[in-house]
């Protein structure tokens, strides 16, 4: 889809939610793709989203190429209503970013009751998606999350892991495929600003991880999960260091084909508190430097890397974003790292030991 009609049927978005309740700042505009076990896209596949009460909140057939988008409210996607600082990456008039089929968001006839649940009004038409094959409150998002586990502390972690920052509840069907229920991750979100007709509009817009829907003779399962902007190798080189000596730092985080996506990779002492930005090197690495100094204190310190979106307008680290990841204890290698999309695009944190030597006596 051409950006220009991408961006007349955004604004389309916009005056059909001023009827209800809900406003920019309430729906996340949600996309995604759906594929087969080889990942050639599959079309009219269908997708909907749950909430915690095992309720329907949007659904959407996937176009062509196997992309849908949805309209979800915060609250299916377990991130705070009301937060008073988010550090998405901030991009502009880029609304050709949504990917789907957007047209046919607009043209669906049930789209208004749709926007109506989002809004957090209590749905009274009849269950629209009974001939898709999901069901609407019937627990099978529970049932297929627990069927494997009878053990009841088991089930509780998993109660709990689906109600992390950025997880939504999502089922995927298609014929001749095996079905999807269960909890899938954001990768990645931003907040569009844009123009129409003389107006500037937000968006804020989240990708999720594709959906491959496997076979229904296959072995293997569905599955909905991918590396992007996951760390999967980091090291310091040398680990192990002398007063005077060099160090680098490299780092691989895979980052998606759409959308294109602009980061700050950075690295800090939790002894000492410096951070050092890593820069790109290409395929994925990442590479930053350090000299020891006598700000280092000997023995074992843990350097921790993350990444956070980066600002189009004013490249760089982006300090209050930095304060922020801090006071949220996101840098502690104490505590266990809590993926917040809000706050920071990886989804992990890569901890490596460095061991600074005492300086030798004369």
């Amino acid at each position: 889809m051409k950006p220009f009609f991408a961006i007349l049927t955004i604004g389309m978005l916009f005056l059909l939610g001023g009827s209800f309740a809900a406003t920019a700042t309430d729906v996340v505009y949600v996309s995604g793709q759906v594929t087969d076990a080889h990942g050639q896209p599959l079309s009219n596949a269908l997708v909907a989203v749950f909430n915690d009460r095992n309720q329907v909140v949007d659904y959407a057939h996937t176009d062509d190429n196997g992309n849908y988008i949805l309209a979800l409210p915060v609250s299916a996607l377990h991130l705070p209503q009301h937060h008073s600082q988010t550090f998405l990456a901030q991009v502009f008039d880029t609304a050709g970013h949504l990917v789907g089929g957007l047209l046919d968001f607009i043209a669906n006839p049930l789209r208004a009751g749709v926007h109506a649940a989002a809004a957090g009004v209590a749905a009274t038409t009849p269950n629209p998606l009974a001939k898709g094959g999901i069901a609407v409150g019937a627990g099978v998002v529970d049932q297929t999350l627990f069927a494997l586990s009878t053990d009841k502390q088991t089930s509780v972690q998993q109660q709990h892991d689906r109600k992390q920052p950025g997880i939504l509840i999502l089922k995927a069907i298609a014929p001749g495929y095996k079905d999807l229920a269960g909890p899938t991750s954001i990768y990645w979100m931003e907040e569009d600003t844009f123009h129409v007709a003389g107006r500037t509009q937000k968006a804020t817009v989240a990708w999720v991880d594709p959906v491959q829907l496997a076979s229904l003779n296959a072995k293997e399962p569905s599955h909905a999960e991918s590396n992007y902007l996951t760390f999967t190798q980091a090291r310091l080189s040398p680990s192990l260091a002398a007063y005077g000596q060099t160090v680098r730092i490299e780092a691989f985080l895979p980052t998606p084909s759409v959308p294109k996506v602009a980061i700050v990779v950075v690295a800090r002492d939790n002894r000492n508190g410096l951070i050092w930005q890593l820069y790109p090197k290409g395929d994925g690495w990442y590479e930053g430097e350090f000299t020891i100094d006598k700000r280092f204190p000997v023995n074992d310190q843990t350097i921790s890397v993350l990444a956070y979106g980066a600002d189009e307008q004013h490249p760089g680290r982006r300090p209050d974003v930095e304060r922020s990841i801090l006071r949220a204890g996101l840098w502690d290698p104490k505590k266990p790292f809590l993926y917040n999309p809000l706050l920071v695009c990886s989804r992990n944190r890569a901890d490596l030991t460095l061991t600074v030597l005492p300086p030798t006596r004369p």
